[in-house]
Formats: structure tokens, C-alpha cells, sequence
């Protein structure tokens, strides 16, 4: 573990640590845990909490993860953050059988990562396959369980009267949990009372977006990875230039916008790329979901009609994934809204496609492509 303090004034000193990362079984159609923007994580003032809870030793965080809650707005970092701390309780000596041998396996078996909807899921599966008691036991007994996004199930009371009852057989057993959050529990319209108490007992950790120096210095490492030949002062024009309160994943936007433009103008980076950049992220919220979806349509040769209907072929369905990931992207409409705006779907079928689409934008070039293609024309 890296932990390293800037030399500057005590106010803006800053901890540095690398992000530790498990390894996790998954089944197939599960969608991949989206990777942290970058290898190590920065914090300042504003996430002074984070800091210290990423390095304790496993002993201590094991005391504390009874649960570990993670609050904050999406692109945070929160289950970059779960992931680290998850890792390091992997390795807390209390799981370790007497002369057993930590192989890579032992550790990853150590671990069950889901997102809520995934858990709701699997609820429901082993009601109607019997298998309910297989399924609490596994939950029950597994040492460390991560939790993503709770709030994605505040419509599903059944699956929360279950899941307060393993949170509670978890605590019996001495074992950690780790949640993530987008606000507080008791901030969330539709979380059953009896699960959102089961939640607050254990350490709820605030993530805040970067601020002030924090915020530079990952400008500059993201900088580092795209635009290697940046100069100070071209970093300190892209950041007093964007909003405050972005998260590092719009951070990252920016930087890649920059760099897109670079490459489209072929040419190095200068005033008005740098103002370019700035533009095109601070005009990201004022694009409607109907001219995303209207955009989309036309890029992939599909009906925006058809998109917001209920069609399941394969192509519309990928043009209805790619609206939904760019209205997350591109809005700040909620998953609810954004699901009413594609014929009334769920918030949690929203979550679901926007994962996938996540996950396929790392190897799909067509897909990525299109994305591009449609983010430029939307906000030229």
C-alpha cells in the first residue's frame, strides 16, 4: 500500500494510497464491475473519512463493516472504494482455518459481490426453485458481502424484509458487510424502515467529488494518461474552467474530450480545445433524453419510436441500452425518469442496461463509436 502526503500547506494535504482490487466470481450474465478511473486514490479535506477508513488495518475495518455503508452521487467512487476495503477484510487472519494455505482462490472465495438488483434477483429464483434455505446460508456464512446500490431496490419490499434479516444473521456471525449507497437510507423514498435500521449501526462513510488541490492532482494524473505532453498551466485552465462538485468519472469526461478534440483538429492542446472541452461538458445537462434517443436512432439506423416501445430484437434493444447510458450520462434525470421516458420501465431494468452497456463499451468499437458519434453531434 502506497500512502503518500503532498508537500503542501496543512489545509490541502492530501493521502494518497493505491485502490486494492479482488478478485470476484461472477456469474455470466452479470455485468463487469466497471474498473476505478484510476489505479490510486486521492483525498483531500472533503474526503479526509474515505482516506482513513481505505488504510486501516483489516482488523479494525472488520470491526467497523457491521456494515460499512458508502453514501454518495454516482461517479464517487463508491464501489471502487467497496471493492478496496473488500479486499483488504479478504485478508483479516480470523478467516484463516488452522495451517490453511491463502491462495488467490481462498481470498476471491472469501468475497460475494452483487448489486441489489442482482441480490432481488436471486431472491426471487430461489422462491421458486426451493432453494431458499441454500440461498440464506450462502448469505449468511460468506465472510465479507458487497452490496451495490442499494437504492435501486426501494420498490422491491419482499426482497428488503429478507435482506434485513441476513444483515442481521451477518451480525450475529461476526461477519462484514459493505453497502453502497447513492444518499442516505433514510433519504430514500421506499426503503422498508426495518431494513434502512439494519443499515446505520455499523460506519457510514461520506464520498464527496474532489475539491481545490485534490482536484488538480487528479486532473493531472488523468491528464498524465491521455495527454502526456500538458503543462501545468493548461491542467489549471481545464479546472478553474470546469464546475464545482463534478465527480472524478465527469473529471475523466472532460480529459477525454479534450483529448478527442486533439485528435480531431490534429492538433496539440491549446486555449481553445481547453475551452472546447469545458463547453461540451457544462453543456451535457441541458441535452433532453428525446434528442439523445432522436440521435440515436438515427446513428444505429433504427426508429426512435421503436426504442421507446416494448421490441425486444437484438438491434433495438442495443439502440435502447445506448439511449438509456447516455441519458445517465448526459442528464441529470433519474433512473425513474429516464425509465418512464423509454415506454415505463423500471428504474431497476434502467440500472441494468446501463451496466451492460458499461461493460460492452470497453470491447465493443462499433458501440463505442456510436457513442462518440452521438455525444459530438449532441453537443456541437
Amino acid at each position: 500500500m502506497e500512502n503518500r502526503v503532498a508537500d503542501l500547506t496543512t489545509a490541502e494535504k492530501l493521502t494518497t494510497f493505491a485502490l486494492e482490487r479482488p478478485r470476484i466470481r461472477r456469474r455470466r450474465r452479470e455485468p463487469a464491475i466497471a474498473p476505478p478511473v484510476l489505479p490510486l486514490f486521492h483525498c483531500g479535506a472533503e474526503n479526509g473519512l474515505v482516506g482513513y477508513v481505505g488504510q486501516l488495518p483489516p482488523e479494525v475495518l472488520l470491526e467497523l463493516a457491521r456494515p460499512l455503508l458508502m453514501v454518495g452521487d454516482p461517479g464517487m467512487g463508491k464501489t471502487s472504494m467497496a471493492m478496496h476495503c473488500g479486499r483488504r477484510l479478504s485478508l483479516c487472519d480470523v478467516w484463516n482455518d488452522e495451517g490453511e494455505v491463502t491462495t488467490a482462490k481462498a481470498l476471491a472465495d472469501r468475497i460475494i459481490y452483487h448489486s441489489a438488483t442482482e441480490l432481488a434477483r436471486q431472491f426471487a429464483s430461489a422462491i421458486d426453485t426451493k432453494e431458499m434455505p441454500a440461498w440464506r446460508c450462502h448469505l449468511d456464512e460468506v465472510p465479507i458481502l458487497i452490496v451495490d446500490d442499494l437504492h435501486a431496490v426501494a420498490d422491491k419490499t419482499p426482497f428488503q424484509n429478507e435482506l434485513a434479516s441476513r444483515l442481521d444473521a451477518r451480525d450475529e456471525r461476526a461477519r462484514a458487510t459493505i453497502i453502497t449507497c447513492r444518499r442516505l437510507p433514510t433519504e430514500i423514498r421506499g426503503l422498508r424502515p426495518g431494513l434502512v435500521s439494519r443499515t446505520l449501526p455499523g460506519l457510514t462513510v461520506p464520498m464527496a467529488a474532489p475539491t481545490g488541490t485534490c482536484r488538480r492532482v487528479i486532473l493531472r494524473e488523468l491528464m498524465v494518461g491521455q495527454l502526456p505532453n500538458a503543462q501545468p498551466d493548461q491542467i489549471a485552465m481545464l479546472d478553474e474552467g470546469l464546475e464545482s462538485g463534478l465527480p472524478v468519472r465527469a473529471l475523466a469526461a472532460a480529459v477525454q474530450q479534450l483529448s478527442l478534440n486533439c485528435r480531431m483538429n490534429d492538433g496539440s492542446i491549446d486555449e481553445s480545445a481547453i475551452q472546447s472541452a469545458i463547453d461540451q461538458v457544462g453543456t451535457r445537462k441541458n441535452v433532453s433524453i428525446g434528442s439523445i434517443t432522436t440521435a440515436v436512432a438515427r446513428q444505429l439506423g433504427v426508429k426512435s419510436a421503436d426504442i421507446r416501445s416494448g421490441s425486444r430484437r437484438q438491434a433495438i434493444v442495443r439502440a435502447r441500452s445506448l439511449a438509456m447510458w447516455l441519458s445517465r450520462q448526459m442528464t441529470d434525470q433519474s433512473l425513474s425518469n429516464i425509465g418512464d421516458a423509454f415506454g415505463g420501465r423500471d428504474h431497476s431494468t434502467v440500472l441494468h442496461a446501463i451496466r451492460k452497456t458499461d461493460a460492452l463499451l470497453d470491447d465493443d468499437v462499433a458501440l463505442r463509436r456510436a457513442a462518440d458519434q452521438v455525444t459530438q453531434r449532441l453537443i456541437a
